[in-house]
């Protein structure tokens, strides 16, 4: 067996190993692929909203925030085409969800493979430095949250790859492509193209073309979430890369948060001892490691002052490190094996959970009856200032994810982690008052006229976010003649007399 063949075939092992070894619980028993505390049915609710929706890159959103709909902008465009002829063809979104995510992981250490080969290293070297960048525990987290455009490590390599074979227009694409699968994931191969573009014209003019192409992505995004922001400098070193030693995920406990900067101990010796021959390199991925950190003052110019997440810019860090590795790595006999080592660090050793979770998919049997016109969901979501936890989230199950089922409308805006405006009708106050993480006084009974005034004839109310107040929706909805459709221990759905 020739070296090139024996090389990937190892990294088609990495790559299975890593992208869907850890998704089997999830596949197997047929849930989706995700924590459901976090953005998973955010983004799987997207995942459907853009591919029904399509030709196009939709930025409207009709079903929420009803009559007026609400701005909204896919996360993932990418994920979002390439569902489009899935959804077309009619196969369940979890399917869908849970192939996409595979697929994208499994991608990713074999574009990053292919890119160091281009780059003249040799096949263990390139193994190695395919398992820093592609496995690295950051793309592992976003899997873990539903961060879907996390996934697409695989755009970075692609580009690396082309840039190595001076290909600029395809190369000028695959940067569209980079910027197009993340914002963060791009301003980190913003950060790499400036690092290396000493290099050969083709790394910045690629960059160049590729952003140039990526604006009007960035027109559609920042008409659609009109209310984003800057964040305090101390929400912000907060969402930066830690320096304390972090407890491995593998251990007994639930984190939810899957934010991680972490690099590993095999990765770091071996980019120390390579920095001396690399030293461009290793200093730019200093670097972007120092921007990740989400502290300093130049957080303050244009386009940083933005950076809501700056851990995610230690994609950078693992792009040009992997070259590092890969230097050093390649000299050995056995090297082969660092890449397995290093991916096997990564699960065991890093503050991510190894084994991907896994989240319901099925609509509760409550929702057969609802008619796919308006439905108002209560309790509905809740704004929070950055930084504070939001103990809303998992209502995203019923308000976004359970939607694609029902097909009806919510009159609710969510505010997608505060970058969409979030503005709710005020008609909806007395419903909002029930809900206990609201702070709009003491309830009394909602005003079910005003409902029916603006066409809305049918409430879910949801007992376990409730609590005691359910029996003031009860009451309210019983007076003004409203039926009980379906009363269940979690869910009960009323709807007005015809």
């Amino acid at each position: 067996m020739t070296r090139d063949r024996l090389g990937w075939l190892l990294a088609v092992a990495i790559a299975l190993l890593w992208g869907v070894g850890p998704a089997l619980p999830a596949l197997l028993s047929h849930q989706l692929i995700g924590q459901p505390h976090t953005d998973l049915y955010p983004a799987v609710w997207g995942l459907h909203w853009f591919a029904s929706h399509q030709p196009g890159l939709p930025t409207m959103a009709p079903e929420l925030a009803w009559p007026d709909g609400l701005g909204f902008y896919y996360s993932s465009p990418l994920h979002g085409w390439a569902a489009w002829p899935l959804v077309a063809a009619g196969l369940p979104i979890g399917w869908i969800w849970n192939g996409l995510i595979v697929a994208a992981r499994v991608a990713g250490p074999l574009l990053a493979y292919a890119w160091l080969r281009a780059e003249g290293a040799e096949y263990r070297g390139a193994l190695a430095g395919a398992a820093v960048f592609a496995c690295a525990p950051m793309f592992h987290g976003y899997a873990v949250e539903g961060i879907v455009e996390g996934t697409d490590a695989w755009t970075l390599a692609l580009w690396g790859l082309l840039v190595a074979r001076r290909r600029l227009v395809p190369g000028i694409l695959a940067f569209w492509l980079v910027v197009a699968s993340s914002w963060y994931l791009g301003l980190a191969a913003l950060l790499v193209a400036a690092v290396r573009a000493r290099e050969h014209r083709v790394v910045w003019l690629s960059a160049l073309g590729g952003l140039l192409l990526a604006v009007p992505l960035w027109w559609q995004f920042s008409g659609a979430f009109s209310a984003s922001s800057p964040l305090p400098s101390e929400i912000r070193a907060a969402m930066g890369a830690g320096m304390g030693l972090p407890t491995p995920g593998v251990l007994p406990g639930l984190n939810p948060f899957a934010i991680t900067a972490y690099i590993g101990w095999i990765p770091t010796v071996l980019f120390m001892m390579g920095a001396r021959r690399k030293p461009f390199l290793a200093g730019g991925a200093a670097l972007c490691w120092l921007l990740a950190l989400g502290a300093g003052p130049w957080y303050q110019l244009p386009g940083l002052e933005l950076v809501r997440f700056p851990y995610r810019l230690v994609a950078g860090s693992l792009f040009l490190g992997a070259l590092v590795v890969a230097q050093v790595a390649g000299r050995w006999r056995w090297g082969w094996l660092i890449g397995f080592a290093i991916a096997a660090e990564f699960l065991l050793l890093s503050p991510v959970e190894p084994l991907l979770p896994s989240s319901p998919t099925p609509l509760p049997p409550s929702y057969a009856p609802v008619e796919p016109t308006v439905l108002l969901e209560v309790p509905g979501p809740v704004a929070m200032a950055p930084g504070e936890i939001n103990r809303s989230r998992g209502r995203a199950r019923y308000l976004l994810y359970y939607q694609i089922g029902h097909g009806a409308a919510s009159p609710w805006a969510p505010d997608f982690n505060g970058v969409s405006a979030g503005l709710q009708h005020p008609w909806l106050v007395s419903w909002r008052a029930l809900d206990p993480l609201e702070d709009l006084g003491e309830p009394g009974l909602p005003d079910v006229a005003a409902l029916e005034a603006h066409g809305i004839h049918q409430v879910m109310l949801h007992g376990d976010e409730l609590g005691a107040n359910i029996d003031l929706a009860r009451s309210a909805l019983e007076s003004a003649g409203w039926r009980g459709i379906t009363r269940g221990a979690h869910q009960e759905l009323w709807q007005a007399p015809q």
